[in-house]
């Protein structure tokens, strides 16, 4: 009994897709199966409608002779002959009259076959000499599978027409017939004897004899068809299973095989793209997958070393002062006061990093849907909270539609980040301008309708050198401001996170200019 490790297994194997399509493949040939066995049924209907021919046959002739004997006409009467040989030629069957005693007295075959030769013998009839059993139809429709060989070397030799089983059936008065094979072709005959009666009194019989090869030779067409088909739909099945195996159940384990080297924890694993159709789409997005989580993993340890750097200095120098008074600075008043306002001011720098770095992290990971927003209410309340009398902000709102859908705690710390550093660093009396419009996503200004947000300053720019990094965490140039670099990248998360991009322009001594462009949800 299969254990149950065993069974595991083999569900497995069948659950596999080349399994499947092979099952599937092999259900297709059940059809030319189904037509062979089709045709097996119809060869036993074939036969059968045979014998039931026969027996009519020899009934009409038996009744004829009767009708004859009556009139006054001997069983051997010449026109008897002729008649029986018109029907043989039209019929293929050998009728022969017997009297009483068991001898031919009419033979429509005296003179040789009237209906010509037999068609060519089929190839799946055997060759060698059978002899049937059995008296019945039975064994007529059961000829293919239950005729017996004959010893090896034997030649069949048919008993005389008066010594048959059938024949003396006949002339004692009851309906009988027989199969027999020979050796040569044509093989496989059908007797049947009827018996000739005239006022209950039995004066002889019809015998007649046909050949069942005509019958064979269509069933054997047939037959052949639908092996040639069968063969034809099994190299078929076995190249399209081959085929698709290749195609779908290959490509597959591919990604399997990558999927579990990555859920092992290697790392620059190729995710393999091949195949095509759906195939293909799932391999690029798995590969996509696989680029997008090595990014994360790479953000999270930069972002680790990037925090353990900004956090190594104040730390630093909170110890720095703590060992100086430990050891004794404690003494004197003035610098016992400027250490414990270094502490005091290392301590600020480290709460700032650690809200700045939560609220990153909140950004970051929210799962807030997108809600529909005022969006000139949104600007105008920044722009309320940053302005001052001797730093004007000034909002000019130009879209010709006020709702976006958005993260609206988000956005709104997006631009409170930007709209403060512009204030921050503008000299006094010059404003702040903060501008929203219509854009369009895409080259050439075609596609998706944009909220398009610039917020431009007069301040003393930014140098080139630092333009590119200037939404890197903690890089900064404010350092003198108690800047933590940290708020052009929660400005940048949030930007992406609702699918658009933040953009600087800034030249030095003349201000700098930033662009935020988010996609214009329905």
């Amino acid at each position: 009994m299969p254990g149950p490790a065993m069974i595991e297994r083999l569900r497995r194997e069948l659950g596999r897709i080349r399994v499947r399509l092979l099952v599937v493949n092999l259900v297709v040939l059940l059809v030319p199966v189904a037509g062979l066995e089709f045709a097996r049924l119809y060869e036993r209907q074939l036969l059968g409608s045979l014998e039931r021919d026969m027996q009519n046959q020899a009934v009409l002739v038996a009744a004829m002779l009767a009708s004859g004997l009556d009139r006054g006409l001997e069983l051997d009467a010449p026109e008897h002959g002729d008649v029986l040989t018109q029907a043989a030629r039209h019929t293929r069957t050998r009728v022969r009259v017997l009297d009483r005693a068991g001898a031919v007295v009419v033979d429509s075959h005296e003179n040789g076959p009237p209906e010509g030769p037999e068609p060519a013998r089929p190839v799946l009839i055997p060759t060698r000499g059978y002899r049937g059993h059995g008296p019945s139809s039975a064994d007529l429709i059961e000829l293919a599978e239950r005729v017996q060989p004959i010893a090896q070397g034997a030649r069949e030799r048919w008993s005389e027409v008066l010594d048959r089983p059938e024949v003396h059936e006949a002339l004692a008065g009851r309906r009988a017939a027989r199969t027999r094979v020979r050796e040569e072709p044509p093989s496989v005959f059908l007797f049947l004897a009827e018996p000739i009666r005239r006022g209950g009194e039995v004066l002889g019989a019809v015998y007649v004899v046909r050949s069942t090869q005509p019958v064979l030779v269509e069933l054997r067409r047939i037959r052949s068809g639908l092996i040639r088909v069968l063969v034809v739909a099994s190299l078929f099945t076995g190249l399209v299973t081959l085929a698709l195996a290749w195609t779908i159940s290959r490509p597959l384990g591919k990604l399997s095989r990558a999927a579990k080297r990555i859920a092992a924890g290697e790392r620059d694993i190729v995710v393999p793209v091949s195949g095509s159709g759906e195939i293909r789409e799932l391999g690029e997005s798995f590969a996509a997958m696989n680029e997008r989580l090595g990014a994360r993993l790479r953000y999270i340890s930069d972002f680790a070393a990037d925090v353990a750097h900004e956090f190594k200095s104040p730390l630093t120098s909170i110890r720095g002062a703590a060992e100086l008074l430990d050891e004794g600075a404690a003494d004197d008043p003035e610098a016992r006061r400027r250490f414990l306002r270094n502490i005091e001011l290392d301590v600020a720098r480290l709460d700032r990093l650690v809200s700045r770095l939560l609220e990153l992290s909140r950004i970051e990971a929210s799962i807030e849907a997108m809600t529909v927003l005022d969006l000139e209410a949104l600007a105008a309340r920044v722009v309320e909270r940053c302005a001052s009398p001797e730093k004007p902000v000034v909002l000019r709102y130009e879209m010709p539609k006020r709702l976006l859908r958005a993260r609206q705690t988000d956005l709104e710390t997006a631009l409170l980040n930007l709209v403060d550093n512009a204030v921050r660093f503008s000299p006094p009396g010059e404003a702040v301008v903060v501008a929203v419009e219509e854009g369009a996503g895409g080259e050439g200004g075609e596609g998706r309708k944009t909220a398009r947000i610039s917020v431009r300053d007069r301040g003393p720019g930014i140098p080139v050198q630092h333009q590119a990094r200037i939404f890197d965490r903690f890089f900064t140039t404010d350092e003198s401001r108690n800047g933590t670099g940290l708020g052009l990248a929660i400005v940048k998360s949030v930007v992406e996170a609702h699918g658009g991009v933040v953009t600087v322009e800034s030249a030095p001594g003349e201000g700098a200019r930033f662009v935020v462009e988010i996609p214009v949800r329905q």
